[in-house]
């Protein structure tokens, strides 16, 4: 536990955890900076003898921070249209399957087009049909089983397939195996690009909290009996909203648009990561064959029943049986000397020539 400390304290846990907590303490403490704990919390912040308190709070958006880190999973699950209420609103399934179909239609057209033409086919034309491919395979897993309700959970699950479609290997038990064999550097720069996308998703969330806070400030503030008593309703409804208020409600429907655009923006963020993921996959996987003492097949499709069954063993405990894979070839030891000696001998033996 304690050797993950350091973890705490890098670029990505700042950037996808840290920065957008401590966004939401200042945009709390700004929505209701009519209230004497968010007052105290300015005055802190103002104040050279305050320094101390600055520093307990500053530990507490850290601690607030690994919370959040905690339950990152869940975040994206949700997002992704895994957890309720999202999987069970069969609108956004139905929405994003008429996205697909839609996409694919006009790329067959294109195909089919582009049979019909030949060398006549348009380069427009082909700039379009390229695009859409390559939106069709970003965007969309490739069988209807596994899309999801949601851009940003169909965009995940579109990378997640690749090393199953292209090698057989399921990529999320075996992320894990692969990953120990990964370059520093190209950790790092998955670790990047996965703190983005988490950062835009927690700044999502945290929008969405300050829509609901601003909604229960008004509903809360609200003098309901004087709206009950007042001969023009209307007139007290529009009485109701002074500055602070009127602020609030400005507040809110900024949150609102920062939450949709940010979302959209997530959605962006995890097509690099995606493809990171599946460079690693494509640069690693061969390596992982080698450190589990196997050889790669040398066939594609038995590279495919290599790398499912491989997958079985860390999904079922389906134990691998290394009687049907070849182990990795031994090298032949190198001994310098006799390598020194065999060259000279090589030298100085009469050729044909001589003879």
């Amino acid at each position: 536990m304690l050797s993950t400390l350091p973890n705490l304290a890098n670029k990505a846990f700042i950037i996808g955890f840290f920065l957008p907590t401590l966004l939401f303490v200042l945009a709390l403490a700004g929505l209701f900076h009519d209230q004497s704990w968010a007052q105290a919390w300015f005055a802190v912040a103002t104040q050279k003898e305050g320094w101390d308190s600055l520093a307990y709070f500053v530990v507490a958006v850290w601690g607030a921070s690994v919370l959040l880190m905690m339950t990152n999973d869940l975040q994206l699950k949700l997002l992704e249209g895994y957890l309720w209420p999202v999987s069970k609103m069969a609108f956004l399934q139905r929405r994003q399957e008429a996205r697909f179909q839609e996409k694919k239609a006009r790329a067959d057209q294109l195909m089919a087009q582009a049979e019909t033409e030949g060398d006549n086919f348009p380069d427009t034309a082909a700039s379009e049909l390229a695009e859409l491919l390559q939106e069709l395979v970003r965007e969309f897993p490739p069988d209807a089983a596994n899309r999801l309700p949601t851009r940003l959970g169909n965009a995940i699950r579109a990378f997640e397939v690749y090393s199953n479609k292209v090698y057989g290997a399921d990529s999320i038990p075996l992320w894990l195996h692969l990953s120990t064999g990964i370059a520093a550097d190209f950790q790092s720069a998955l670790d990047d690009a996965r703190a983005q996308v988490n950062c835009a998703v927690n700044v999502c969330y945290f929008a969405a909290l300050i829509v609901v806070l601003v909604i229960l400030r008004l509903i809360w503030g609200f003098e309901w009996h004087t709206l009950l008593a007042a001969h023009d309703p209307r007139a007290a409804v529009i009485a109701y909203f002074n500055f602070t208020n009127g602020i609030s409600l400005v507040a809110g429907l900024v949150a609102v648009a920062i939450c949709w655009l940010v979302y959209r923006f997530a959605v962006e963020l995890v097509y690099p990561w995606g493809d990171l993921v599946k460079a690693a996959f494509d640069c690693y996987l061969p390596d992982l064959a080698k450190k589990m003492g196997y050889e790669l097949p040398e066939t594609a499709a038995r590279r495919q029943e290599f790398w499912a069954a491989v997958s079985r063993q860390a999904i079922y405990w389906d134990q691998l049986k290394p009687e049907h894979w070849a182990a990795p070839k031994k090298e032949q030891p190198h001994n310098g000397l006799s390598g020194v000696l065999e060259v000279m001998a090589r030298l100085v033996a009469p050729t044909a020539v001589d003879k």
